[in-house]
């Protein structure tokens, strides 16, 4: 037997529906909408972190390396986007929540690796 969860809210359901209540769809539809405004911002961030952990692979420099990472885990944290089946399996509160635990992590990874060497 599936289980199936809300897609908002991650709450059990006993019946293979999408979400257990209107206000959960009402609130699932808002945040994807507002979401989609700021995907742009979400790819230049990830895209600047790249390219300047890329420079610092070029200069041998574990400082530069660093603040790549760092930019990369500050733009999760702000925006904190996770995949589709990451919001299947906890719901949307729940992989937002993760997305950020993760970005954060990201940002102590950028920070080790910038600044203890």
């Amino acid at each position: 037997m599936k289980k199936y969860r809300c897609s908002y809210c991650g709450k059990r359901l006993k019946i293979s529906s999408n979400f257990c209540s209107n206000e959960c769809k009402r609130n699932y539809e808002r945040k994807i909408k507002q979401a989609t405004k700021k995907i742009p911002y979400f790819l230049l961030g990830i895209i600047l972190g790249f390219i300047t952990m890329f420079i610092g692979i070029l200069l041998s420099r574990t400082n530069i390396e660093g603040i790549g990472i760092t930019i990369m885990g500050l733009t999760v944290i702000i925006l904190p986007f996770t995949t589709p089946e990451t919001t299947m399996l906890f719901g949307y509160q729940k992989a937002k929540l993760l997305g950020r635990i993760l970005g954060i992590l990201l940002v102590f990874i950028g920070i080790w690796v910038g600044f203890t060497n």
